[in-house]
């Protein structure tokens, strides 16, 4: 059972570390955008997209990995006055919930992305991108890799393995 969590955690990890540098690929495109533009006077009709799908791809996939190393934003006014085992509870109750919000996300972009694949959906722009295609299939992707790491980090809280040092167990 640990071989399997720590595959997933893995995979997430790979797949957020790789998609991150996806973003210097939108940098540099917006300064290709700009530089045409702006000093040759000959924009491109292609670069909204492609920084649209690059940057929408990053994101939908990084979501996991943030998930696994628990470094989301997060309000801890309330939060952190809880101790022991309250705390320890709504932290499951934080990872149900998240869960349940993620396996409901999943299966309503199903029925999109299907329609996108099936169609091969095209963005109707003068570019003319797959971008709906792109981006309704990585974003169920992204949705299905945040729920499988969801569902590990409940089991890891629930047995106690790779659970944070701060994080106190019910009894302490």
């Amino acid at each position: 059972m640990n071989a399997l969590l720590r595959a997933v955690d893995r995979v997430n990890q790979f797949i957020g570390l790789s998609v991150c540098h996806l973003y210097l690929i939108c940098a540099a495109v917006t300064v290709y955008e700009v530089a045409m533009r702006y000093f040759f006077n000959a924009p491109t009709q292609w670069a909204f997209e492609v920084v649209m799908v690059v940057c929408a791809s990053a994101w939908a996939l990084s979501g996991s990995y943030i998930t696994m190393r628990r470094s989301h934003i997060a309000i801890t006014v309330i939060y952190e006055r809880f101790t022991g085992k309250f705390k320890w509870w709504v932290d499951l109750f934080i990872l149900v919930l998240s869960l349940a919000a993620m396996s409901l996300f999943v299966y309503s972009l199903w029925e999109p992305m299907e329609s996108a694949i099936h169609g091969l959906e095209r963005s109707g722009t003068s570019f003319n991108s797959p971008e709906p295609l792109i981006l309704k299939t990585l974003l169920w992707v992204g949705a299905v890799l945040y729920a499988v790491q969801l569902v590990v980090n409940i089991i890891k809280h629930l047995t106690g393995h790779g659970v944070p040092k701060s994080t106190e167990l019910p009894g302490d």
